[in-house]
């Protein structure tokens, strides 16, 4: 995949660098809260989510560079599936694709959960990416809301066994 790189959990010594990656004005652009994130939000954010049984964010660190933020959250017992997400700092420039390098490091931890058989993600519309999501990532198109402009996308724990392999042989750099 990457060499020198660590996939951890969300804490306290790289919080800030995620702020400033949630606060780059095109992650704000794409978020459904488009708003700038005061420290003190931010704080109590990590705050209530650490509190969660259910605590799956995750800071990929590649060189000593805090790159981005995989999340799953919102575990329904009843769909035995969550919510997953990805942040990712823009203003790194690189022929690695980071953004496919969260998703398979995210996706391998959620999918380590036995209760998960199916992870979602709302993805607003507009994306050029949206086409890849499709047919790289194996996902289904579920559901599009006009008033909040995105896309459901569903993965299930047996398409991704299914498409890991070839992903990870494709690579993650940019062709």
């Amino acid at each position: 995949m990457i060499d020198n790189y660590s996939f951890e959990l969300l804490n306290k010594k790289n919080l800030k660098k995620i702020l400033l990656i949630r606060n780059q004005k095109e992650v704000r652009k794409a978020s459904f809260n488009s708003k700038i994130i005061q420290e003190k939000e931010h704080l109590e954010w990590f705050n209530n989510k650490i509190k969660n049984p259910f605590f799956n964010h995750y800071v990929l660190i590649h060189n000593k560079k805090t790159i981005g933020l995989g999340y799953g959250e919102k575990f329904s017992e009843e769909n035995k599936s969550c919510l997953w997400g990805i942040i990712s700092d823009l203003s790194i420039k690189s022929e690695i694709k980071y953004g496919s390098v969260i998703k398979y490091l995210l996706f391998e931890k959620l999918f380590e959960n036995k209760n998960i058989i199916q992870i979602e993600c709302q993805v607003k519309k507009g994306f050029e990416w949206i086409r890849d999501w499709y047919i790289r990532w194996g996902h289904e198109q579920i559901n599009f809301d006009d008033k909040l402009n995105c896309y459901d996308l569903v993965l299930s724990k047996e398409t991704w066994n299914n498409i890991k392999y070839i992903i990870y042989e494709k690579g993650f750099k940019k062709n």
